[in-house]
């Protein structure tokens, strides 16, 4: 009996809990979405058939929106959805936006906001070099492309399905969360529009790495 007892406690405890459920809108309807359905996907095919991992759900909008319809979209779909979300990210870029425009609309959103500046390709930059000053959204694009071909990933593509699973191998979701870190420390002071370069997108990625190690 004793050991039947034993034998059930220690399945529990070795039970992992699910964090909560995601939800990622991006402003994005090409790369963003590709990169997190890349990774839900990829969350998926480890743990989907072991019954002992409760991983999380994850949905992801892609929503061709600008920043300020973004947040409020947000706003709707929690509001009216049957399913209640316990991290609830907002994914948008600096871009061709005014510091003021993109500022505010940190300031006001009521949910976790993954910014970047300039964008969100500079996320994706982060896998494969190390970005310590300032860059345009244009570079960022001319060095995605020159890393992909140095790395034998072909020409790079805005809207790449494979986007994850290109970027991600050999751990590297590690070096971008580590690359990230490092520019967040370089730019620690202003406001996010005078923060170039700087994604917070890792920190979506942060919560969710312990399914894909």
């Amino acid at each position: 009996m004793r050991d039947k007892e034993y034998s059930r406690k220690s399945k529990l405890k070795s039970k992992r809990l699910a964090p909560a459920n995601y939800l990622i809108v991006c402003e994005g309807k090409q790369t963003e979405p590709n990169y997190f359905n890349g990774l839900k996907k990829k969350i998926n095919e480890k743990y989907g058939n072991k019954v002992d991992v409760l991983i999380p759900s994850i949905e992801v909008k892609g929503t061709g929106k600008n920043t300020t319809d973004l947040v409020n979209y947000t706003d709707k779909f929690v509001n009216y959805s049957n399913k209640r979300y316990g991290q609830v990210w907002v994914v948008f870029d600096k871009d061709d936006y005014s510091n003021d425009q993109f500022d505010k609309a940190i300031r006001t959103c009521d949910y976790n906001v993954a910014w970047s500046n300039p964008n969100f390709e500079l996320w994706i930059l982060s896998h494969l070099k190390r970005v310590t000053k300032y860059i345009s959204k244009d570079d960022i694009l001319k060095e995605l492309d020159k890393e992909f071909r140095k790395n034998g990933l072909g020409e790079y593509k805005k809207n790449d399905e494979k986007i994850f699973e290109k970027v991600t191998s050999d751990g590297k979701i590690h070096i971008a969360i580590g690359n990230c870190k490092l520019m967040e420390k370089i730019n620690e002071n202003g406001q996010a529009s005078q923060r170039n370069p700087m994604t917070q997108v890792y920190k979506v990625v942060e919560g969710l790495k312990e399914y894909l190690e």
